[in-house]
């Protein structure tokens, strides 16, 4: 059937032109432009979910089941530099030089020492017993996050979840949130054994998108991992800033309510 007698369909049905499955046809058709990619490659913690709030949550309730004679203090010094990782250990498990469990470890020796707490390998179990429920339990998707990907999809632009946390963690989060069958195509730092800056990563994120890395466009809140990367493979990149605190460094957005029409702006 022609687009025009999908259009003549449409009208002599009632339907409004306007919303629902033909505002996705006049997208897709081009009507209302051209796509500005055709891939969007979304970051996922601190960009659709908020996942700092989380860790900080969860951290100090840890610290209160594995020292709970600890003071307020400690535990609030111990969650800080837990959640901000100064050493960025982190950054070994994205490299591949550590394992997840053995990043966490590292991160709680870290964060102990620097509070003040004795920390003992054998409270692992512990602290994820403490950790993990909470964790899950603090999950929150942003509100401007689902209306961003809706839009995206209903210009015919394949999504991928792009992410630095290891597998387990992210199917967690999305199942939790009741959005896992909103994304098909996720990669983690276990899908390759590497995260983000690596461009392998973003490569790798392309072709499930089935889309050359020029044709893509990166989205996230990290600027070096998220922009500055993305970039340097090749891909167009927007900065997901929410605090503006980097507002000299366009092209940034403050909101993913923004996403839609920013795209066409990415460079």
């Amino acid at each position: 059937m022609e687009f025009t007698d999908l259009v003549g369909t449409a009208v002599r049905s009632g339907l409004d032109w306007g919303t629902g499955a033909f505002a996705r046809l006049r997208q897709r058709s081009g009507v209302d432009g051209p796509r500005p990619c055709e891939g969007l490659i979304l970051d996922v913690d601190d960009t659709l979910i908020d996942t700092a709030s989380a860790i900080a949550v969860a951290s100090r309730s840890a610290a209160l089941e594995v020292w709970p004679d600890s003071t307020t203090a400690a535990r609030e010094r111990f969650a800080e530099h837990f959640r901000a990782d100064p050493q960025s250990v982190f950054a070994q498990y994205t490299e591949g030089r550590l394992r997840f469990h053995e990043m966490r470890k590292a991160r709680i020796a870290a964060a102990a020492d620097d509070a003040g707490l004795i920390w003992e390998a054998r409270r692992y179990r512990r602290f994820c017993s403490g950790y993990d429920p909470t964790f899950a339990a603090a999950q929150r998707l942003y509100p401007d996050a689902l209306t961003a990907v809706q839009a995206a999809q209903r210009w015919g632009i394949t999504v991928v979840l792009l992410t630095n946390s290891s597998n387990p963690a992210t199917r967690m989060k999305l199942q939790v949130l009741g959005v896992a069958d909103k994304f098909e195509r996720v990669v983690t730092t276990d899908t390759l054994g590497i995260g983000k800056p690596d461009p392998r990563v973003y490569r790798h994120a392309c072709e499930l998108a089935g889309a050359a890395p020029a044709a893509c466009i990166a989205v996230g809140d990290d600027y070096r991992n998220d922009v500055a990367a993305a970039r340097e493979a090749g891909l167009r990149a927007l900065w997901l800033d929410r605090s503006g605190s980097g507002s000299g460094s366009p092209p940034a957005i403050r909101s993913l309510a923004e996403l839609p029409a920013a795209l066409t702006h990415a460079v």
